[in-house]
């Protein structure tokens, strides 16, 4: 039986924090679409995404705006069949929920190996240069010299396909270079244009917010037998919305070039926590209310309990 007196400690947590975040009609939208609907197809009716963002604290009027930006900037596709109106992921936008989705929940953090990925940027055309360095930034590389950027261990493939998406590949020079035997020695100075060129403190005191934000109502949930589900459902939202927005700016460097006090790692452990502890009553409330052209949403894609290391799947047969 859901306890009372914490459901209305939990209800006044929520609502605060809805009055004094300024959360983004488009960025919460976003992280609905990505967090619940991408996996199930990534479709979604007008009338039951209103319901959802109601207890978000947007009205149907910021809901029907954002979704209009939105499918204005070409991330959703919006299709009407009778009276009623749905909306979907488009395909141009698919790799970025993909790459959103990886980086969001995947709780490894490969090793380094002590190399750096250089991209000389001085060959590729103006009016292609700005476009490529926004792309670059979204792989974690910053600008460390005139024409030249840098990342500590990028991936491999992501830095290919993404200079032969943007067919750059004759104005575009590819380095790998190694950090050498000085490493000991130069350690300071290579920490201290680490955080000169990305933003390791900001990032740092945006995890820590992050975590005192939240903290609070993983202790009050913690030992409850039982979550009120739209509650769940609220503060699953706000959690990997607030996450999101601090780690996809956050270029995942190498921890031997961060503080020894990083605030990311206890950020990350408690939205893993506090997502396996909303998972189950958050997805009943969600499946309840979500419905797409066919009818009650489909059951998600196996990809999607492999979140945080593996969710649990009681919840299919509500589904």
């Amino acid at each position: 039986m859901i306890n009372n007196v914490m459901n209305a400690k939990i209800k006044q947590s929520i609502d605060d924090f809805i009055r004094h975040e300024a959360l983004s009609g488009t960025s919460l939208i976003m992280t609905v679409m990505g967090d619940s609907i991408f996996h199930r197809g990534g479709s979604i009716s007008l009338a039951s995404l209103i319901q959802l963002m109601d207890v978000l604290g947007l009205t149907e009027r910021s809901v029907r705006t954002a979704v209009f930006r939105l499918v204005q900037n070409g991330w959703l596709i919006s299709e009407k069949i009778g009276r009623t109106s749905y909306y979907k992921i488009t395909e141009s936008s698919r790799q970025r929920f993909i790459n959103a989705d990886q980086k969001i929940y995947n709780i490894i953090h490969p090793e380094w190996d002590q190399k750096w990925d250089l991209v000389l940027l001085s060959s590729v055309e103006l009016d292609a240069k700005a476009t490529l360095k926004k792309e670059l930034e979204w792989l974690g590389f910053a600008n460390i010299a005139t024409n030249v950027m840098a990342y500590p261990g990028c991936d491999q493939q992501k830095l290919q396909n993404l200079i032969l998406n943007l067919n750059m590949l004759d104005q575009v020079v590819l380095f790998k270079a190694e950090t050498l035997d000085l490493w000991k020695e130069s350690y300071p100075t290579v920490k201290k244009m680490v955080e000169t060129n990305w933003p390791v403190l900001e990032l740092k005191n945006k995890y820590e917010k992050f975590t005192q934000d939240f903290r609070e109502i993983f202790i009050l949930l913690e030992n409850e037998s039982e979550i009120d589900p739209m509650q769940a459902f609220q503060i699953r939202t706000l959690l990997i919305h607030q996450y999101r927005r601090i780690l996809l700016k956050d270029p995942d460097l190498p921890y031997e070039l961060l503080p020894t006090d990083w605030s990311a790692l206890v950020a990350q452990n408690l939205c893993n926590n506090l997502y396996h502890l909303l998972f189950s009553a958050s997805e009943e409330y969600f499946t309840e209310i979500a419905r797409t052209a066919e009818g009650k949403m489909p059951q998600a894609t196996p990809q999607f309990y492999k979140r945080f290391g593996g969710l649990k799947t009681e919840v299919l047969s509500m589904a």
